[in-house]
Formats: structure tokens, C-alpha cells, sequence
């Protein structure tokens, strides 16, 4: 609140009224200030307790219709609800006479059943009595036949095996020679020996070249040649001659045969014609 509110105040206003009526005989023009502040909020009081009277002559005007109609309005529940008890009581015994009849039916319906039951099942012991014993004729008794049906059982198609690419690898050489011998052939005959040697790689590889030396003096020389596999492949066969005169001091033909260096080494066995020319 600002000073100019503060000094309108009800205890700042009575301390200038008291502070005016202090004032000497011939202050005319103070004595006039303070009149007119009293007669100012005396109006103010008095039209303030008139409008609060008002407001409570109201408040009662309003009061009195709800305090004289509570009584009836508390008797007519009353009545209505003595007018539904009837109702309501012919409703429960009702739903009595609809629960027993239910109840009843129930029971009959079980009685019903366990009678079937028993008799089904005499009916049945009496047949199994029967056959049982049989007649004293000496007829021979039935007997049941029981046949057993093997399960049937829908084939499964039996899933490939999946195989997967392996790497190049060279397994094993086999090494032959034709002739096999020069036994019996004059010395100084012209022959020509082939030797072959037959390569195995791993199976399912990619495919690929296999590279290699042979030699047909024993291993003292080689020439090198390489052979080229498809994917898939496991076999591949290499050819190979020496030719000459057969010398009369039997040095040729000397064995021969192959040295992988590709894609890994393996030394191949050596083979060569048996006997000697004559």
C-alpha cells in the first residue's frame, strides 16, 4: 500500500479527527473539515448496515420454504416406499417359486439319469454272464479277434546334404608306365616310354590350377607343367614321354615321375620299364 492509501486509513482518519478537535477556538476552517468527516462516515455506516440488513432478510425469506417443505417432502418418500414394498415382496417370492421349481427339475433329472446308468450296466454284466458261461452243449465258445494295424507313417523327404566349397588341395599322384618292361627288345631299339601320372584333389573344391614339376632320369632334371581342375572335379590325368635308342649299358629309361609346388607340395613315386634289352 502506498503512503497516499496509508493516510486514508480508518485509524489515520480517527487520529486526524482527534488531532483537529484539539485545535483552538478560532480555527474555523479545521473544525469544518472535521465536521464533514464525521457526517461523511456516518452516511457510509448507515448505508452499509442497511444493506446487510437486507441481505439477511434475504437469506431468511429463502430459508423458510425449504425448512417448512423438508417434513412433506420426508413423509412422501415414506409413502412411496411403503407403495413399492408389496412389489418387491411379490418379486423375492417369485424368484422362490422359480428357484424350487428349477431345484426340483434338477433332482428329477438326475434320478432320470442314475436310473439309465444302473440299468445300462445290468444289461451289460447280464450279457457278459451270458457269454461267459455258454450252453452245456459243447459247442465251442467265440472268441474275440483282436487285429492290430501297424501306424502309418507319411515319408519325409530326406534333405539334401549341403556342401560347402573346400579349398584346392592335391591328395594323392598315381604314377604308371607303359611299357612296363624292355626286357627281351634288342639294345639299340628306338622306344618311346610314357609315363602318366593320374592327380586326386579334395572333392566339392572350387576348382583350380595345380602346378607341378616331372622328371624322367630319376630326378636329376624336371620340366615344369600344370594341369587346370573344374569346380567339382577330383581327377585329372598327365602324360608325359622319354624316347631314344635303348643303350647297351642300360642306363635309360630311367623312372620318372611328378613334384607338386601347387597349391601344395606332394612328391609323387617314381616308376620306370623293369628288364634289361638285350
Amino acid at each position: 500500500m502506498s503512503n497516499q492509501d496509508d493516510f486514508f486509513t480508518p485509524e489515520e482518519v480517527d487520529r486526524q479527527i482527534d488531532q483537529v478537535s484539539r485545535l483552538r477556538e478560532g480555527e474555523r476552517a479545521d473544525a469544518e473539515v472535521m465536521a464533514y468527516l464525521r457526517s461523511l462516515y456516518g452516511i457510509d455506516t448507515q448505508q452499509e448496515q442497511g444493506m446487510l440488513d437486507r441481505i439477511w432478510s434475504r437469506i431468511a425469506d429463502a430459508a423458510s420454504p425449504l425448512q417448512h417443505n423438508l417434513p412433506q417432502k420426508q413423509e412422501r418418500e415414506r409413502v412411496i416406499a411403503i407403495q413399492h414394498q408389496p412389489a418387491l415382496v411379490s418379486n423375492l417370492a417369485t424368484h422362490r417359486r422359480r428357484t424350487t421349481f428349477m431345484q426340483r427339475l434338477g433332482m428329477l433329472a438326475a434320478v432320470v439319469f442314475l436310473v439309465a446308468l444302473v440299468g445300462s450296466m445290468a444289461i451289460l454284466f447280464n450279457s457278459i454272464r451270458h457269454n461267459a458261461g455258454g450252453p452245456d452243449s459243447g459247442g465251442s465258445k467265440p472268441h474275440a479277434i483282436i487285429t492290430t494295424i501297424p501306424p502309418t507313417s507319411t515319408p519325409r523327404p530326406t534333405p539334401k546334404p549341403t556342401t560347402k566349397p573346400v579349398p584346392l588341395k592335391v591328395t594323392s599322384v598315381d604314377m604308371s608306365v607303359v611299357p612296363g618292361s624292355i626286357a627281351g627288345i634288342p639294345c639299340g631299339t628306338f622306344v618311346t616310354v610314357t609315363y602318366k601320372a593320374t592327380i586326386q584333389v579334395t572333392p566339392h573344391g572350387p576348382g583350380g590350377t595345380v602346378q607341378f614339376g616331372y622328371t624322367v632320369n630319376n630326378g636329376r632334371s624336371q620340366n615344369m607343367a600344370s594341369v587346370t581342375f573344374a569346380p567339382g572335379e577330383t581327377s585329372k590325368t598327365y602324360a608325359f614321354t622319354w624316347s631314344g635308342a635303348l643303350p647297351v649299358d642300360h642306363t635309360f629309361p630311367e623312372p620318372g615321375g611328378i613334384d607338386v609346388t601347387s597349391p601344395n607340395q606332394l612328391i609323387s613315386p617314381l616308376v620306370g620299364p623293369g628288364g634289361t634289352c638285350q
